[in-house]
């Protein structure tokens, strides 16, 4: 219940500070178990996902330290967030997030891993590869537009910024799902994923 109030009150929020549009959404599919990822370019990118994707619940993975905030944490425990620990590896988010999306759920990833400094679209990292083929689920592309403008890095306080969300076509990763080698396999799939994030830029 928290996570459609959550994505209902931003989703009024950013159509009125940023004029928020979402293209695409007919994209998404009716139902799960299926990986929507995103460009990372500030803090407010998970917010305008759910807003964008409202039709679907989805469960984002974030850094532990979020969890240790009082109010914050409490929040992302309600609605479903995964703790990723950076510093000793990120294999027991993984596997629940593998888990989640076997029973059918949302997943929804950043899959450069952090923010970008710059807006540009940085390399995947690893871990996109390996939720795909261990899950063996469809990945939706969605281009964020605006958010490091709406919620800049170090600012507290959002800001009056056009902020678009387009949601692309499901990722054809059959042939890249042939590939014997897993580490080859891997770096395979993010880079696709991120050609058709970067296909989406408006």
């Amino acid at each position: 219940m928290m996570y459609y109030i959550s994505c209902f009150i931003f989703e009024v929020l950013l159509k009125i500070l940023c004029r928020l549009e979402v293209k695409g959404r007919e994209n998404l599919p009716k139902k799960g178990p299926f990986i929507v990822a995103s460009n990372h370019a500030s803090f407010a990118d998970p917010a305008v996902m759910g807003a964008a994707c409202n039709t679907t619940r989805i469960s984002f993975m974030a850094k532990r330290e979020l969890f240790e905030r009082p109010i914050f944490g409490a929040w992302c425990k309600a609605v479903g967030c995964i703790p990723v620990e950076r510093r000793s590896g990120s294999s027991g988010a993984l596997k629940k997030a593998i888990q989640i999306l076997k029973r059918g759920q949302v997943l929804g990833i950043f899959p450069e891993g952090t923010r970008s400094l710059d807006g540009k679209l940085q390399k995947a990292e690893p871990g996109i590869g390996l939720l795909v083929a261990k899950a063996g689920v469809p990945v939706i592309p969605v281009y964020l537009s605006g958010t490091a403008g709406a919620l800049p890095r170090g600012a507290r306080v959002p800001r009056l910024h056009k902020v678009t969300a387009k949601i692309g076509k499901k990722i054809d990763l059959n042939e890249i799902l042939q590939i014997h080698e897993k580490k080859k396999m891997y770096g395979a799939i993010g880079e696709k994923v991120m050609d058709a994030i970067s296909r989406l830029k408006i």
